[in-house]
């Protein structure tokens, strides 16, 4: 099921409970999302996200919310729940942006310390998103192992077993990665 049928199904939620059809998982995102998204966005304001990025966590965490309700997983406290995975959620946004910007660094680019929603340079936006267009044009292994390792920040060990490689020949991939990155984008710099 793709997020966006899942989207409308949620959209959908609504007219299902004017008609008599919501179920118990409905009425719980209700009640959750009701009663406690405001204290859910000051957690991950908490949690060092920006505005824009709370109440982007807040909705991810809905979704993955509603996704286990409707697939019948037994959620005995789904406030708490709710709260547990929004913290993963939060994490996962700053793991993401550290390993960027650590992959930035690693190809000799200085990052600045925002992105354009925390008043940082959006050009810096525009050196990530070209970063990760150069990382598309990679050979297919290299290309999965850095977004393994970048994206999904996962140690080489873990990355060896998802592409049934050595920890040893993902390290080797990656390391084969960044100096084609290093140099197509120095190439670009020159330009």
């Amino acid at each position: 099921m793709t997020d966006r049928s899942i989207l409308e199904q949620m959209a959908a939620a609504p007219a299902r409970a004017v008609e008599g059809g919501a179920g118990p998982a409905d009425a719980d995102l209700r009640r959750v999302y009701g009663g406690r998204s405001q204290e859910m966005f000051g957690f991950a304001r908490r949690l060092g996200l920006s505005d824009d990025d709370a109440s982007d966590a807040v909705q991810e965490t809905m979704l993955r919310l509603w996704r286990e309700m409707e697939s019948g997983a037994v959620i005995l406290d789904p406030e708490a729940w709710a709260f547990r995975a929004l913290y993963r959620v939060s994490i996962d946004h700053h793991r993401l942006r550290r390993r960027v910007l650590g992959l930035m660094d690693r190809l000799g680019r200085r990052a600045g310390s925002g992105d354009h929603r925390d008043g940082g340079d959006p050009a810096q936006l525009l050196e990530v998103d070209s970063i990760w267009r150069e990382v598309d044009r990679l050979p297919q292994r290299q290309r999965a192992v850095l977004y393994l390792r970048y994206r999904a920040d996962l140690p080489y060990e873990r990355i060896g077993l998802a592409l049934s490689i050595t920890p040893g020949a993902a390290r080797g991939h990656a390391s084969t990665g960044l100096a084609t990155l290093r140099r197509r984008l120095g190439e670009e710099a020159e330009r």
